[in-house]
């Protein structure tokens, strides 16, 4: 899971323009870091292409935190 979450802060990291160590497994990524739903979109699009996985658009609210995500994909793997 910890090498999940680091692949995972790698690609928000450029995206919220903040640094790798920013990405926390539980940092809020709106509240915190800014990102907005055009950010979130760009994310998810980008988590979907590294890990071969499909989110569909209503799950990009529950996008919150590094961790969320990495559930996400477990899920679907």
């Amino acid at each position: 899971m910890e090498n999940l979450l680091n692949e995972i802060a790698e690609i928000i990291a450029p995206i919220a323009e903040c640094d790798v160590a920013d990405v926390t497994p539980d940092v809020n990524l709106p509240n915190t870091l800014g990102v907005d739903s055009l950010r979130g979109l760009e994310i998810m699009v980008m988590i979907e292409r590294k890990f071969k996985v499909k989110l569909s658009e209503e799950r990009l609210q529950e996008m919150t935190t590094p961790k969320r995500i990495a559930n996400m994909i477990t899920e679907q793997l």
